[in-house]
């Protein structure tokens, strides 16, 4: 079975069990905080990686690291996975776990990336654009990208809508090239 179906299944029944529980925001916190710290160690990620390492081991770090900040439910989904022996792909089990959680409240999250700061009228108006493309609520990044000439370019999990100038000046260059452009 393929990681991301088998990240899928783990992420699916620990929402499931926080829905169960009433407790969607504190997991959540929980999976952010994990996530924020093990992406932040390649260290962590090698350690949860290693075949080596035994579970109880592992087990014991990660209550030691994560035991102050985190819920006992978070702890004792752990402490399952590590059992299972599915610990070197916790990140995209809680990655998938935040997808599921946001489509369970209808909720899309959008990295939207100009050439200049937006002001918050453009933001507004981007925001409701895509509320009425998605029909579900909007919460958004919004960063600058110094290598974009003008426009925007908005990603969406694996999709991405882009309205830069950059984008539009290649797309023109393909068409010259192309010959598919006339120019009367």
């Amino acid at each position: 079975m393929s990681i991301s179906k088998v990240a899928n299944r783990y992420a699916d029944s620990f929402l499931a069990n926080a829905i169960e529980k009433g407790s969607i925001d504190e997991i959540t916190n929980d999976v952010n905080f994990i996530l924020n710290v093990i992406n932040g160690s390649d260290e962590l990620q090698r350690f949860l990686a290693s075949p080596i390492i035994k579970a109880e081991l592992k087990k014991s770090i990660l209550k030691e690291i994560f035991a102050e900040n985190t819920s006992t439910h978070t702890l004792k989904f752990l402490e399952f996975v590590v059992d299972k022996k599915r610990e070197d792909i916790l990140i995209q089990i809680f990655e998938k776990f935040i997808e599921l959680k946001d489509d369970y409240l209808g909720i899309v999250r959008l990295d939207i990336k100009s050439a200049f700061p937006l002001s918050e009228d453009l933001k507004e108006i981007l925001l409701k654009k895509f509320e009425s493309i998605f029909n579900k609520k909007i919460e958004a990044v919004f960063s600058q990208e110094d290598n974009l000439i003008g426009g925007f370019v908005v990603r969406y999990r694996d999709t991405v809508y882009d309205a830069s100038i950059k984008h539009q000046l290649e797309k023109l260059k393909q068409n010259l090239i192309s010959g598919s452009l006339s120019l009367n």
